[in-house]
């Protein structure tokens, strides 16, 4: 068993509401809007399986210079008007983004940072996820390659490593969850979460829609997971462009097939006249 400090998922439009039928062909289902540029839009972008592949173990993943400067630049072209909306902690978003500081929504909502850098959380039982994760880690104590994130507000039990035991976690998680109705259970990409009830990825979005210098503006949200489903169905709702990176079933309107593409299709945007000056130093 290896046990980590990382972080987990959200709830709000329930998934099985918000996850559409998949598009016909390979083509459509990889197909990317077209635009002139990015003025008069806003960015949320989800970070593992969207800006970085997902690793088997949370902590191996980094962000290399290439890659930040292409978040800096982004952030730069819409005029600072993009947010991380992710499963991590912020604490450690921001580790792995050092030195850029941006808008960002942590624990698939749980957590968020607003522009001026105000920190809106709730109040966390963090008892209950402690419990919890306790009782997960003696479960698996003996079972190498099971990875356990102990969050703020949630516990996820990875499986990557362990496909042979998706069943036993499901079981578990489920176990755990049964007559509890603080809890909430979602099934990532070879992970369950258990995570206490608090806003999601649709939530925070709008509320970032209510707030500058996203306001006004259309929002674009990629991601790669069923947690980012509420986002899609936030975006859609507000003629906003959901992109869906991947085969799996979704409420997203568009699709790119890797991260690459996405990253490609971004990059190939021409910033709107609301553009900000770069800065090395990151966001302050």
């Amino acid at each position: 068993m290896i046990v980590q400090d990382m972080i987990g998922c959200g709830r709000g439009v329930t998934i099985d509401d918000a996850i559409g039928r998949p598009l016909a062909s390979i083509g459509e289902r990889h197909m990317l809007p077209t635009i002139d540029s990015l003025e008069h839009y806003c960015v949320f972008l989800d970070l593992d399986g969207t800006l970085v592949e997902i690793e088997d173990r949370p902590e191996d993943v980094r962000i290399d210079e290439g890659t930040l400067r292409f978040i800096e630049n982004l952030r730069d072209k819409v005029g600072r008007a993009l947010a991380l909306v992710s499963g991590r902690d912020i604490h450690v978003i921001d580790r792995l983004l050092y030195p850029l500081v941006l808008p960002v929504a942590g624990v698939h909502g749980l957590q968020r940072r607003d522009a001026s850098g105000r920190l809106h959380t709730p109040v966390i039982d963090q008892s209950i996820v402690e419990a919890i994760a306790v009782e997960v880690e003696t479960a698996f104590l003996a079972e190498p390659g099971v990875v356990i994130e102990r969050k703020t507000g949630a516990v996820a039990i990875h499986f990557r490593l362990r496909p042979d035991f998706e069943k036993k976690c499901a079981a578990l998680a489920r176990k755990i969850t049964r007559g509890r109705p603080e809890l909430h259970l979602i099934k990532g990409k070879m992970v369950y979460e258990i995570r206490l009830h608090g806003n999601d990825k649709g939530a925070v979005i709008a509320t970032f829609l209510e707030e500058r210098p996203f306001k006004g503006r259309t929002p674009i949200f990629a991601g790669d997971d069923v947690t980012d489903e509420p986002g899609f169905v936030t975006v859609n709702a507000r003629d906003g462009l959901s992109i869906k990176i991947g085969e799996d079933a979704t409420a997203a309107k568009y699709r790119a097939a890797n991260i690459v593409q996405l990253r490609n299709w971004l990059d190939g945007l021409s910033p709107g006249e609301s553009a900000a000056p770069s800065k090395t130093a990151g966001m302050q």
